[in-house]
């Protein structure tokens, strides 16, 4: 499952900073059993997004992070506001569910 963020530097943030704590949030990701691995992207200079590729279960709202995530999550958000969340799952994932469905 792809785990997409974007977020929104804030007017008051140094960009640097900013981008240094979107590699932090990667990087705490990359640490999380499960995760197959996490870049972030520049979109344009005041936002970001970032992307998780993880199994189910292993990253997302739903699952309990450790310190050095929740320090990254944290960092983050003193420097900008998330304007987007969304969860990707394969076509095969997909299918599953809706097989289940019937």
């Amino acid at each position: 499952m792809l785990h997409i963020t974007k977020n929104e530097m804030r007017s008051d943030a140094d960009r640097n900073s900013f981008g240094l704590a979107a590699l932090a949030v990667c990087k705490a990701a990359k640490n999380a059993e499960g995760v197959n691995d996490a870049k972030f992207f520049w979109i344009n200079p005041n936002l970001i997004g970032i992307i998780v590729d993880a199994e189910a279960g292993a990253w997302g709202a739903d699952v309990e992070p450790n310190a050095e995530a929740m320090k990254a999550f944290f960092d983050l958000a003193d420097l900008s506001n998330q304007v987007a969340s969304e969860i990707w799952m394969s076509a095969g994932i997909g299918e599953e569910r809706f097989n289940m469905a019937k």
